[in-house]
């Protein structure tokens, strides 16, 4: 498996933190791909996902990282 040289690569734990989201949101977002709007991933080892550090530094200013507001249910 070949890993790109000159990238800073963070862990799935890693970009999860700095996104503010799950490590399963993580690898929903590289499933995606970025042209959809997700990530670029690589594979460190067979079952071990890396991420670039500054494309997940992009989406988390971008903050185009939704989902279901905080809070939970709140009557009118």
């Amino acid at each position: 498996m070949v890993l790109p040289e000159g990238k800073k690569l963070i862990s799935t734990a890693e970009a999860a933190k700095a996104l503010g989201v799950s490590m399963g949101r993580v690898r929903q977002l590289a499933l995606l791909g970025p042209k959809k709007g997700g990530l670029t991933r690589y594979h460190a080892a067979p079952t071990a996902l890396v991420f670039d550090a500054e494309e997940v530094a992009k989406l988390a200013k971008a903050k185009r990282v939704t989902g279901r507001p905080k809070g939970g249910f709140k009557a009118n």
